[in-house]
């Protein structure tokens, strides 16, 4: 009987601690970060979270696929811990560094724009790079224009990319195109990365311009 009543106590100290400590507030949204139709195109949650990717393993470039988020939006004013955190559906994730070609750098992204308009599961969030396709155009030749680093993609040439480890596992079907990367460099969970950005921002300003559908 006392070690139930124990127990009770330390519970209880334990939710009333929870209470009194509010989220940490990392940075502040200068506008909504929308991310409902984060698996069907660009969004600027998609876009936070993916320049969070690069920035915690460094690249030239990253991709995050839509799995990863939920079609939630983060509001403007303060951005708690939490706010980060409940929008990743897998935030202790490993974020890594690995090498890719040209070639599988544009055949990732035809895989990624293979079912817009529909929603797709293996939509790419990305960072670093700027892609424009047709999303009415056959597929395998959809994408008209990569470029990274504000240069066109050349297809014999190799890519520093950040992305979840399960992504350079092959998941979602991309196995046909990356076939299991050895990293190069491991970084911490999604969600530590993402908040450790966002507090080197302060104040996040939604991003824009880096997919365009021509046939839109």
């Amino acid at each position: 009987m006392r070690e139930i009543k124990e127990f009770a106590v330390l519970l209880m100290v334990v939710v009333i601690a929870a209470v009194s400590c509010p989220a940490e507030v990392v940075g502040k949204a200068a506008a909504s970060l929308d991310g409902q139709k984060v698996r069907e195109q660009e969004c600027a949650l998609g876009n936070l979270v993916a320049d969070g990717v690069r920035a915690a393993v460094g690249g030239k470039a990253a991709f995050v696929q839509a799995s990863q988020l939920r079609s939630e939006s983060i509001p403007a004013g303060d951005v708690d811990r939490d706010a980060l955190t409940d929008v990743l559906l897998y935030p202790d994730e490993p974020v890594v560094l690995v090498e890719l070609t040209g070639t599988q750098i544009l055949a990732a992204l035809e895989r990624s724009v293979s079912m817009v308009p529909k929603p797709s599961t293996s939509f790419l969030q990305v960072s670093g790079m700027t892609v424009t396709f047709r999303s009415d155009s056959s597929p395998g030749q959809r994408v008209v224009e990569v470029k990274i680093g504000g240069a066109a993609l050349s297809p014999n040439e190799s890519y520093d990319v950040a992305m979840p480890a399960s992504l350079a596992k092959g998941a979602l079907g991309y196995f046909r195109i990356f076939n299991r990367l050895e990293p190069t460099k491991t970084g911490s969970g999604i969600g530590d990365a993402v908040a450790d950005y966002v507090r080197s921002l302060r104040t996040i300003l939604p991003q824009s311009g880096r997919m365009r559908d021509l046939s839109r």
